[in-house]
């Protein structure tokens, strides 16, 4: 990632802690520049890796309270696996995902058109509102398959 992107992407986050009424604490600061300048789908532990490589004596749980509350208010997203620790989604676009049952590394998927009907005979879904929708690819990736 480009140091301009992270710096915009930090910058962005600050904006949205402070338009969704989060304080900037110290700790708060370090896991938004660690989330700008992370790739990929960290789990906790890694963004607690991450965040004490600049701030040694912070907590696991200040970490994962902090993260916990970014989620809350919209600023990243989970990605849950059934037999995985929950993966956290920074990439702001919209966008999909590919995992791959080899080795379980995500990567994001960009696809072009996304049609979605659902068929309402076999849906009990009536007077449910849909927020988002997401498809997840699953196979073997590159590395995997050889």
């Amino acid at each position: 990632m480009s140091r301009a992107s992270t710096a915009a992407r930090y910058g962005q986050l600050r904006e949205q802690c402070a338009a969704a009424g989060l304080r900037l604490t110290p700790q708060r600061d370090v896991l938004l520049q660690v989330l700008s300048d992370t790739t990929g789908h960290p789990t906790a532990d890694d963004l607690v890796q991450r965040v004490r490589a600049v701030l040694p004596s912070v907590s696991h749980a200040t970490v994962y309270r902090n993260v916990q509350e970014l989620v809350r208010a919209g600023l990243i997203g989970t990605l849950e696996r059934a037999g995985g620790a929950v993966q956290f989604e920074i990439n702001p676009d919209a966008h999909h995902h590919f995992v791959c049952r080899g080795c379980g590394r995500v990567w994001d998927v960009y696809l072009q058109q996304l049609g979605v009907r659902m068929d309402r005979r076999r849906s009990p879904l009536k007077g449910f509102r849909i927020d988002r929708r997401e498809v997840q690819l699953h196979g073997l990736c590159a590395r995997c398959r050889a």
